[in-house]
């Protein structure tokens, strides 16, 4: 799926203007043909942003997911994002200035031309309609078996020594084989928020998970056969 094309339907329809700037709505859905490939069950219930049943629950959700998308944007590892980092990994995704300035400016809410990792939390509460956006949230995830499938093929690819296991290092060389401006702290946070228990390792079922959930690590970490 073409990443220009698909940003600019969602966004006309999801951009309102309104008294206070604007306004997200929920966006439409857009549904191709595809061939699903059969993966495991767990995996593919890991990959809904709203499957917490308690409110709570759904914001803690929304936080780690919003958590790992500032540590991919924050290619300086600075632990804000500037508008120039946003605007880089946003137009990848097809958005326009425009578009990407309203997004940064409602985020941005004390004015200091930075956005503060509480802030972006914050703005992915506020305009839920990034939280299944192209480069920001779960976007397509209704291919979530091709996702899955393309997730073991990267993890493959990272996975220098064939152990079964990513470490940093493997990360580090695979991201810096087409993305070599990330810093050693904005990867090291990368890893961190893919590895969930902390051991120092990813294993397939955390990259996976990761991976699904996602846009932002696919656009950033590697693409499948079924890129989107």
């Amino acid at each position: 799926m073409n990443f220009s094309s698909a940003a600019t339907v969602l966004f006309m329809a999801c951009l309102n203007a309104s008294s206070s700037g604007f306004v997200f709505v929920n966006p439409p859905t857009q549904r191709i043909a595809r061939t699903f490939v059969a993966t495991p069950a767990k995996a593919l219930a890991t990959t809904s942003l709203h499957a917490a049943s308690d409110p709570d629950d759904e914001i803690a959700a929304i936080h780690r997911n919003a958590d790992a998308t500032f540590a991919i944007i924050d290619v300086d590892g600075g632990g804000t994002l500037s508008r120039a980092e946003l605007t880089n990994h946003l137009s990848v995704s097809g958005y326009n200035t425009e578009t990407i300035d309203k997004i940064f400016n409602k985020m941005d809410v004390n004015k200091d031309d930075e956005i503060s990792r509480q802030e972006f939390r914050d703005g992915m509460i506020l305009l839920t309609a990034l939280q299944s956006a192209p480069g920001l949230g779960n976007y397509n995830a209704e291919f979530a078996k091709e996702m899955c499938e393309d997730a073991d093929q990267v993890f493959q690819s990272a996975d220098a020594d064939g152990n079964g296991e990513i470490d940093k290092e493997e990360l580090r060389s695979h991201i810096g084989r087409s993305f070599a401006n990330y810093s050693e702290a904005a990867i090291d946070e990368i890893f961190r928020q893919i590895d969930a228990n902390s051991d120092g390792t990813i294993t397939q079922e955390e990259f996976r998970d990761a991976f699904c959930k996602s846009s932002a690590l696919r656009q950033a970490i590697g693409e499948g056969p079924n890129y989107k």
